[in-house]
């Protein structure tokens, strides 16, 4: 999956407790003393306001939900299980005119547990398939329900390192031409996540050995005899050639990896060419 992005406004509604009132004017939910911001940019389900207990509109008590898991668990897990914390939680457990919740009791995973596993109801945040083609987005204009769906429906293809929305960013820009993965410079951290697998010693040749990413994605995908390099081992070539998707997904895809000949010949070629030299020497 990939990377989180930053959520930047959870500090203003992280809270040691958040407080919920009926009044008459409405329902009014507390983060300290800040009024609850209802998360719409998170996943917007209700943009009406909040409500909770057995009688609760279903969606005026998922909008609660994404706005409380939110600031405390981050949007991922957010998006993921707001319906069944909205259901077993909100509905179940918040049944009076006025409640209090601890942040260290929404933050603690087996406490939330406890309140996701009874009933399942339908999750609205949107689905890879329903969300339009990248191409077709403003990525300043798209919650972050719709965000990690992107991310989603191009995960073959896209960065999972860093800002999540950036890398949906660069992705388009990629694809448009303005950036060239194949220019960047290659550096130990890019390295160290693309081939956790490999040694220590075998990423630092690699490091000496190529300058450019285009160069080195070249040669993993392209290349022909990884082990022949100085410094990797049989066991760090093979690894090397199964790290071949985190390359694609660095370039945006793989006809975007520049083409590489190392200067050896396949076992195929290789045959052709003693079948063609045996026939030459039979002429």
């Amino acid at each position: 999956m990939p990377s989180k992005t930053d959520y930047e406004r959870k500090s203003k509604y992280k809270s040691r407790e958040y407080r919920g009132e009926r009044g008459i004017g409405g329902n009014i939910v507390s983060a300290g003393d800040n009024l609850l911001d209802k998360h719409l940019f998170v996943h917007h389900v209700a943009p009406g306001g909040f409500d909770w207990g057995p009688d609760a509109d279903d969606d005026r008590a998922c909008q609660l939900a994404i706005a409380l898991l939110a600031p405390l668990t981050g949007v991922d897990e957010a998006v993921e299980n707001y319906h069944l914390f909205a259901e077993n939680f909100v509905k179940r457990e918040l049944t009076g005119e006025s409640w209090t919740i601890k942040r260290q009791d929404l933050r603690n995973p087996s406490y939330r547990k406890q309140f996701i596993d009874r009933e399942y109801p339908t999750n609205t945040a949107p689905r890879p398939e329903a969300v339009g083609d990248l191409e077709e987005i403003d990525l300043e204009d798209i919650t972050y329900a719709e965000e990690i769906a992107l991310a989603r429906k191009y995960e073959d293809v896209l960065w999972d390192q860093g800002n999540r929305r950036e890398n949906l960013q660069r992705l388009m820009e990629i694809w448009d031409g303005a950036v060239d993965p194949a220019e960047d410079r290659v550096q130990q951290s890019h390295l160290y996540h693309m081939l956790s697998d490999v040694s220590s010693n075998a990423r630092r040749t690699l490091a000496k050995s190529f300058e450019t990413m285009g160069d080195l994605a070249g040669w993993v995908c392209y290349g022909r005899n990884h082990s022949h390099m100085d410094g990797i081992s049989e066991a760090a070539a093979r690894q090397i050639r199964d790290a071949r998707s985190e390359f694609i997904r660095y370039f945006g895809g793989e006809e975007y990896i520049p083409e590489y000949d190392d200067g050896y010949m396949s076992f195929d070629e290789v045959v052709v060419d003693d079948e063609q030299q045996t026939l030459e020497a039979t002429e």
